[in-house]
């Protein structure tokens, strides 16, 4: 079957106009493709069937080779992220034997042949595994992928990618895992993670941590401050300056400026939580439909949230291994804290569910059936909110105002985890599971808090079941960890150590967990081929933190 699909080109362009960063996208829904192409264009997270999933997946791969001969790109190194592309390394393999063998290759080709050919096409690829959680590995039944695919793929599937607990399906992972000259996790933790998973790899898999781009995430109002700074002098375009924030903890002024920044943000999330009540409070008025929080059926319109509130932020994808209901666990016991101390909370909860995972649908539903009973079992001083039509400029929001930032997964299925990163960036400590990113982040208690079960590796099982997800023993663990928490943030004379929290999280999290550091790590760990004036450039960002 031929498939056309056109071109689409975004230019990421950095201010200075001296770079940019192209993003080529495939558009298969064009009159020249076939209906089922078509169809499976409609929408990138259509789970439907196996054989939708699946069509999407070739269309990928079989796009991407194509794509760079025509743009005319030297492509000496292929870069998979998960194994949702590797399609393309079905299709170098074909190539690599058309070459040797000519037209008749499909015929000529044995299965030697097919294996020296994987290991020559492996020197082009490096793969990036995100996750240990078996839904984002794909298996394909073979008398599915039968009707989508060429007998000559399915030939090179058949040696490549064999799945020893299920025979009758293709293992993309192991396909993925198998063709390639290096392999990298995501975290430290999580590489251990899976060399347990494919221990007939381990000596291959090494980590790149994570990063996220700290111009994106830190907001306007803390820019602002750390621009009037001559320790943090050429911040914007290197991260690593803000290891000399360090000095700055003893820095009055800084401290001052630092928490009135801090206070804005906060205060414009805040506003931006009560005027999102209120609206919602009106459209029911007008609709009759059910507002999504509690707080908008409320008739007063006195009770809003107040900035100076202890507020802890969560937003990720709603998923059974994330856990966003753990501390919600026993609503006596958490609303106990508040009552005896006479702490007001706010909770702040966004994200979005996959549209195929009923499961995280239904986790996302627990969070608001609970709002009322924590409210009135807390009287009045625990306010759960949850803000729809979650987005970056959401996330920007909550990740520079809220007071902490809460990541509560079954450890060890958090491969990394970027949002707990985004807050570091502002300062903002986490309260988290050691887990992912946060084993490298914690620094012993300098940059937030820990909680839950501390399990090596070896014994803790890859599993979402529920009977293994730890609900008790982790909430239990929160809810002791809590009050001394609130206590810091809320006694004028422990509050200081709660700024210099925050204060070391941008000394030791932001020279570490940026992308500056993160490209650098692949560009030179995989030794692409770089102009030496970009090498020179990047190498001072590699020096910033090494993974391994």
């Amino acid at each position: 079957v031929m498939a056309y699909a056109q071109i689409w080109m975004k230019l990421e362009i950095n201010e200075n106009l001296d770079f940019f960063v192209p993003e080529f996208l495939l558009d298969f829904g064009i009159p020249e493709s076939p209906d089922w192409i078509r169809e499976a264009s409609n929408s990138l997270y259509d789970s439907s069937s196996e054989k939708m999933k699946a069509t999407q997946r070739r269309m990928l791969g079989a796009g991407v080779i194509p794509l760079i001969d025509i743009l005319g790109f030297s492509s000496h190194t292929i870069h998979l992220n998960e194994q949702h592309g590797v399609v393309a390394v079905i299709h170098m393999i074909a190539d690599y034997l058309l070459q040797k063998f000519g037209s008749s290759y499909q015929m000529k080709a044995t299965q030697n042949d097919i294996i020296e050919a994987a290991q020559k096409v492996s020197q082009k690829v490096i793969y990036t595994i995100h996750t240990p959680v078996k839904a984002g590995h794909d298996r394909f039944g073979k008398d599915m992928y039968a009707g989508l695919s060429h007998a000559f793929c399915r030939k090179i599937l058949g040696y490549l990618a064999g799945d020893k607990d299920n025979p009758g399906m293709y293992n993309f992972t192991e396909l993925a895992m198998q063709v390639n000259r290096a392999v990298n996790s995501v975290s430290i933790l999580h590489r251990d993670v899976t060399k347990k998973q494919f221990p007939q790899y381990a000596d291959k898999i090494v980590a790149i941590t994570n990063g996220v781009h700290h111009l994106t995430w830190i907001s306007d109002a803390k820019a602002e401050i750390f621009d009037s700074f001559a320790e943090l002098d050429n911040w914007k375009n290197d991260p690593g300056v803000f290891s000399n924030a360090a000095s700055l903890k003893k820095n009055k002024k800084f401290r001052t400026y630092f928490e009135q920044a801090w206070q804005h943000d906060t205060e414009t999330l805040i506003n931006y939580v009560n005027e999102m009540l209120v609206e919602h409070r009106h459209q029911a008025e007008e609709t009759w439909i059910d507002p999504p929080n509690f707080l908008s059926k409320i008739d007063e319109e006195d009770t809003p949230l107040v900035p100076s509130a202890f507020t802890i932020g969560f937003a990720r994808r709603f998923s059974t291994y994330k856990r966003a209901d753990l501390i919600f666990d026993d609503l006596d016991r958490l609303s106990s804290i508040f009552v005896d101390n006479d702490y007001p909370v706010n909770f702040l909860f966004a994200g979005k569910a996959h549209p195929a995972d009923e499961p995280g649908k239904y986790l996302l539903k627990i969070i608001l059936d609970m709002q009322e009973e924590l409210y009135l079992k807390s009287n009045g001083l625990a306010k759960l909110i949850f803000i729809p039509n979650y987005d970056m400029a959401i996330a920007k929001m909550m990740v520079s105002g809220v007071h902490a930032w809460l990541n509560s997964p079954k450890r060890p299925l958090e491969a990394s985890g970027t949002s707990g990163m985004k807050a570091a960036m502002n300062g903002v400590p986490n309260i988290s599971i050691l887990d992912g990113w946060w084993m490298e982040g914690y620094f012993d208690g300098q940059t937030g808090w820990k909680f839950g079960l501390e399990t090596p590796v070896d014994t803790n099982p890859l599993s979402e079941d529920p009977a293994a997800l730890l609900y008790e023993e982790d909430s239990n663990s929160f809810y002791e960890l809590f009050p001394q928490i609130l206590k810091e943030f809320y006694d004028p004379k422990l509050r200081p150590k709660y700024i210099d929290r925050c204060i070391n999280n941008l000394a030791l999290n932001i020279p570490r967990f940026n992308t500056h550091r993160v490209v650098a790590e692949y560009c030179l760990k995989y030794e692409l081929d770089l102009p030496p004036q970009v090498e020179k450039k990047i190498n001072k960002f590699r020096q910033l933190y090494k993974s391994e």
